[in-house]
């Protein structure tokens, strides 16, 4: 099924049989845990992402709401995990549903304008984050805009939040193409 620049397959999206370019996008904390849903999933298949995270989290924290960050899998050249910093805390302090669809509105945007442009970053964060895919860029076997960007339904799982109000946003992005993953 298609919505505008929504499409959704059926399917597991961290299923081996993907072999695709893509950016594999979840909404997250910046408390620097993995610990449930997709995140926990991601955390035990891609160990070094998740170190990675974990760092960014304790150097900036609640700094990183509304930000957009892009790791390396490091085991697979086809896959990069981008971060969308959408709540301080996880579990029962992840704040409220508004909260949590504002983070990610201005977390896809700023993922709009990262893949969108080849610009040296000049924002703390990002500068401090693009190190981790730099220093990646080399096994990379193209350039991270011609990557595809998929993604279970973000937030309405342990965020809680009815999934056609994150698919609103989505569909805000309308420059972008996302495929959504549901099982």
């Amino acid at each position: 099924m298609v919505a505008g620049n929504v499409k959704y397959v059926r399917g597991n999206c961290l299923a081996a049989s993907i072999s695709h370019q893509r950016i594999l996008i979840h909404s997250c904390n910046c408390n620097g845990s993995w610990g449930g849903g997709i995140a926990y999933q991601l955390g035990v298949k891609y160990p070094q992402a998740e170190s990675d995270y974990i760092e960014i989290c304790e150097r900036y924290g609640s700094r990183l709401l509304g930000k957009f960050v892009l790791l390396p899998s490091y085991t697979d050249s086809t896959l990069l995990i981008g971060c969308l910093f959408t709540a301080s805390f996880g579990g029962p302090n992840q704040g409220s549903s508004e909260s949590i669809l504002n983070y990610t509105r201005r977390a896809l945007e700023d993922m709009r304008v990262k893949l969108a442009t080849e610009e040296k970053p000049s924002d703390e964060i990002d500068v401090f984050s693009g190190e981790y895919i730099n220093k990646f860029k080399n096994k990379l076997r193209s350039a991270v805009s011609d990557y595809s960007l998929e993604m279970p339904q973000i937030n309405s799982g342990i965020f809680g939040v009815p999934w056609p109000k994150t698919e609103t946003l989505l569909k805000d992005q309308s420059t972008l193409s996302f495929s959504v993953y549901v099982i």
